[in-house]
């Protein structure tokens, strides 16, 4: 086994002297290594040579470790934990997780798969982060505040473990796409991606509040210290293998398992990938050399571990950065798809339907706005018929259907803690389900029809944009690295500092 060839083991003890006349190697260092079992244990099951149990307990074990500010770097390097840990882990995010959970007559569940990929991939990044803090720590800062290049820049471009977490971002990403057009997922997978991104992403007040003079935008981060190992210390599902926990059976509900566990690791290895680029972008920026980028030595070597939300999650994901009119607020009607009707319950002699502001001299109780991602149940203000009271608000990624009875239009609504209403309006959505009345059978199919195509449209463009991410996301994991030649020597001597 090359884990006991090459895992550098302790230093031999040097034989001791039998007199003070003997020639010994006692005071040369010994190039004579011992076998150390537990650093290659831990090896073994960083690398997924072991179970998928023992890579979690071990990441865990050596994510504790790394955390204890008393094991410094230099205890680190002796151990020659840095370069052989980095080897493990970049072997266990090259493998094939697919071949490997099919290959096995008791394969791990995709859930337990899932988990050793998070909590291996957030060891790699604690162990890059220490050996960066370690090789900083050593250099002369005088000499970097005075340089404009990127010190680390030579690791990144060589580390085993930056290389393998691009490559395995790459193959999910592709996973996920083939995933995507499957006829067992369909249309789920966009909203398998969705549940992931709000389960992973979540309104941060702190960042809400870093701009004043924008109160009204909301900040949404993925907070990546949430999937720590240390974190699945008292964790009995991670100590104790769970029997529900099992691979599902064959046939589509395999594939619908698979999308969810596919969308689960790309996006948190594109999390991960954000926030190291977020590091390097930090540390190769050129600045005034009056505020240089290492003033603060803890700061400039430490991977934030809080990733903001760019444009493509916060639309797939369907999460409002600015805040939509209030229940009980008004919103203008000009502009925009409308129509006229009354809750079910309301008696509607005369109702007349209105769409894109054509009048009438009869005015129903309601007006239905029909908006490219939200639908609004709205009563017009008396004296004013183009400015409407917000009695609900519904996002369109949350209609699953509708169908018409009559005059009727019913509106199937999924998480309805999702849909803002009035008190006194309580009853515009209820048990998942909203019914509008309008003036005639024609009526309703009209609007059933604006609906659907509006519902549609949204749909279409969440699948495209799931795609781009997709695509844009293998091209990157596929691209060869080309090291600079002019930073070989310039890393070298920062490596040995």
């Amino acid at each position: 086994d090359d884990d006991d060839d090459d895992d550098g083991g302790c230093p031999a003890p040097s034989p001791a002297r039998t007199n003070e006349n003997s020639t010994t190697d006692a005071d040369r260092k010994s190039d004579e290594f011992v076998s150390n079992p537990i650093r290659s244990g831990l090896r073994t099951m960083l690398a997924g040579k072991a179970s998928m149990e023992d890579s979690v307990l071990a990441s865990m074990l050596v994510a504790t470790i790394l955390e204890n500010d008393a094991v410094d770097g230099h205890v680190l390097e002796t151990l020659d934990v840095f370069s052989t840990f980095e080897t493990s882990l970049a072997v266990y995010l090259q493998r094939d997780l697919a071949e490997v959970h099919g290959a096995d007559v008791h394969p791990p569940s995709l859930n337990a798969l899932a988990r050793g990929m998070e909590t291996c991939s957030m060891v790699g990044m604690m162990l890059a982060e220490r050996l960066l803090h370690h090789r900083f720590s050593s250099c002369d800062i005088e000499e970097l505040r005075d340089s404009t290049r990127d010190p680390f820049d030579r690791y990144f471009q060589t580390s085993e473990w930056i290389a393998a977490l691009d490559a395995s971002l790459s193959y999910f990403a592709a996973y996920s796409r083939t995933l995507s057009q499957s006829k067992n997922v369909g249309d789920l997978f966009a909203e398998f991606t969705e549940m992931e991104i709000r389960r992973r992403y979540a309104q941060d007040a702190e960042e809400t509040h870093l701009h004043p003079d924008h109160h009204d935008d909301i900040a949404w981060v993925c907070h990546l210290h949430n999937f720590f190992p240390s974190n699945l210390i008292d964790d009995a599902k991670s100590l104790i293998i769970d029997g529900e926990d099992n691979h599902p059976a064959a046939g589509s509900s395999n594939e619908i398992e698979a999308a969810k566990f596919a969308i689960r690791i790309t996006l948190h290895l594109r999390c991960l990938k954000k926030c190291i680029e977020e590091f390097r972008e930090r540390c190769s920026s050129i600045v005034d050399p009056r505020s240089n980028r290492w003033y603060d030595q803890d700061d400039c070597v430490s991977f934030r571990t809080t990733q903001k939300a760019d444009d493509a999650i916060l639309v797939i994901g369907g999460i409002q950065t600015t805040r939509l009119p209030r229940v009980g607020t008004d919103i203008d009607l000009r502009g925009r798809t409308f129509f006229r009707g009354s809750l079910p319950t309301k008696a509607s002699p005369r109702m007349t339907s209105f769409r894109k502001g054509t009048n009438s001299n009869t005015v129903s109780d309601l007006a239905i706005v029909i908006d490219p991602s939200e639908v609004y149940v709205t009563r017009p203000k008396r004296g004013d018929p183009n400015r409407c009271t917000v009695l609900a608000a519904i996002p369109l990624r949350t209609v699953v259907a509708s169908a018409t009875e009559g005059a009727l239009l019913h509106v199937a609504i999924r998480r309805q803690e999702n849909v803002a209403a009035t008190q006194n309006e309580n009853n515009i959505v209820k048990n998942g389900k909203m019914t509008l009345r309008f003036e005639s059978n024609a009526t309703s199919l009209v609007v059933k029809e604006c609906l659907d195509n509006y519902c549609s449209a949204y749909r279409s463009r969440i699948a495209s944009e799931i795609d781009d991410m997709l695509q844009k996301l293998m091209s990157e994991g596929s691209q060869p690295k080309s090291p600079d030649p002019e930073n070989q020597e310039e890393w070298a001597d920062f490596q040995g500092a």
